[in-house]
């Protein structure tokens, strides 16, 4: 899921090391295997990260033997600025290479996404526990085995990972390191919390989400996940509840078009017939037209990588938009923590640019300029696919929503007549709430909603309709 791993702070190992002492080891004409080991780590250790990656990423595709130790501690350090992004590329018997624990980490990634999850998780076991990714692959080991079916090995590297973030934090002196390390933990909870929903130990499940502060970046889908814990154990006015905190200003970056359908198969649940219509028909009425303009566009601009880059730049500017949903869209992959760190990535490496423009002109200068042109134009694009692909992800969630929409409207034609033919059906009356259909515990409290959102109370609203079943 991340794929910049946190790592301790580097000291340099040269007092020396500086642009003066990566131009020496250049020199002045083309440049051998040996020459892009020695300015590869000068420049690291002088602070010029993203320079240097085209050059090691040539070292690393032409060097057939694995990396000694000074270069690897210099891949490392380069990795904690840039991120992984800028390798992930490269092939894995290339990749393979490295010893480094941020590179097992990558190929692990690859492995897994083409479903190749034993291999992945032999690529994790070489990551020793004290190294400081170990938390972020403890992560993954959780979620590669609770793809695997194994629930308690699961249950246990989460937990794993829990205590290896917190350990972790209370190491770092960065502000960044310790955010990262706080939303993996808090990720790390999740995971406990979905394999226990799998399952289907839904109360412990419930618990378990409730160890996620509010103030938590996971927090808000994890609501969605609470919505259905309750769902599944038949608190129907409590996932009601926790549906409408998505209505909150605050949460307008929010868009999981999953909510109304949960809300109308709730409402159906309690035989609310009409409150579950009306939710289906403002559904399509609101997402129908614009989700077919939403699929046009994507297959118009197709895998336009900078057009889609630029649409994210014109959203963030608060430029007019060539879709109705793209803002929306747009709203919530800007607050993805993928996208984020790849957004920092590329400032970091603008801002490298710009400080390299004030050196003395040189072919050294002219040489780095042009590997930062290359790594920006790389990011430009690596962003761009993700916008794409977030955008794409979003259609497939709306796509998915009609049909869950459309099988709720059948079902509630099928349910209405068959209750015109039962003659002791239940006959609803006018008032529509009443606290004693609210199911509480001796810590919950009653407190009126009269439309206005507040932020402690968000996640804790709870209907009180009566079912008509």
């Amino acid at each position: 899921m991340f794929s910049k791993i946190c790592l301790a702070l580097f000291i340099s190992t040269s007092a020396f090391a500086s642009y003066e002492g990566a131009e020496k080891f250049y020199g002045r004409g083309t440049i051998n295997l040996s020459g892009y080991r020695r300015t590869v780590i000068e420049l690291v250790n002088g602070g010029y990260y993203f320079s240097a990656v085209p050059w090691m990423k040539n070292f690393l595709v032409k060097n057939d033997r694995t990396l000694d130790a000074d270069l690897e501690y210099a891949f490392d350090k380069m990795l904690y600025h840039t991120g992984v992004k800028p390798f992930e590329s490269l092939p894995v018997e290339i990749l393979s290479r490295s010893r480094s624990g941020n590179i097992r980490y990558i190929l692990a990634k690859r492995l897994f996404k083409q479903g190749n999850l034993r291999e992945a998780i032999e690529q994790l076991e070489q990551v020793s526990a004290d190294h400081p990714a170990y938390p972020f692959v403890a992560h993954m080991k959780g979620t590669i085995y609770g793809a695997l079916n194994n629930s308690n090995e699961a249950e246990g590297q989460f937990k794993d990972c829990i205590r290896a973030s917190e350990r972790q934090m209370g190491r770092v002196d960065s502000n960044l390191q310790r955010e990262q390390l706080a939303l993996n933990k808090d990720y790390c909870v999740a995971g406990i919390g979905r394999v226990q929903f799998a399952n289907k130990k839904y109360q412990d499940a419930d618990l378990t989400y409730l160890d996620i502060q509010k103030s938590s970046f996971v927090w808000p889908e994890i609501l969605f996940e609470e919505a259905w814990t309750s769902y599944y154990v038949k608190n129907y006015n409590r996932t009601l509840g926790k549906l409408v905190s998505y209505k909150a200003p605050v949460f307008d970056f929010i868009f999981k078009p999953e909510v109304e359908v949960l809300k109308a198969l709730t409402y159906m649940k309690m035989c609310l017939y009409d409150d579950a219509k009306k939710t289906a028909d403002d559904f399509y009425k609101d997402l129908f037209e614009n989700s077919k303009q939403l699929r046009a566009f994507l297959n118009s601009r197709g895998k336009d990588y900078k057009y889609f880059y630029g649409l994210m730049a014109d959203n963030e500017e608060g430029k007019s938009l060539p879709i109705a949903l793209g803002a929306p869209i747009l709203r919530s992959i800007q607050k993805d923590g993928a996208f984020l760190e790849m957004k920092g990535s590329l400032s970091s490496a603008l801002a490298e640019y710009n400080n390299l423009r004030k050196k003395s002109e040189s072919s050294f200068r002219a040489n780095l300029m042009q590997n930062l042109k290359q790594v920006l134009d790389d990011y430009r694009t690596v962003i761009g696919a993700y916008v794409r692909s977030g955008m794409i992800s979003k259609y497939g969630e709306l796509f998915s929503a009609f049909q869950g929409m459309s099988f709720i409207k059948l079902e509630i034609l099928a349910q209405k007549k068959e209750r015109l033919y039962q003659t002791d059906a239940p006959v609803g009356d006018k008032k529509r709430g009443d606290v004693k259909y609210i199911d509480r515990n001796d810590k919950q409290y009653f407190w009126t909603f009269n439309g206005e959102f507040w932020a402690d109370e968000l996640g804790d609203y709870v209907f009180a309709l009566r079912s008509e079943c």
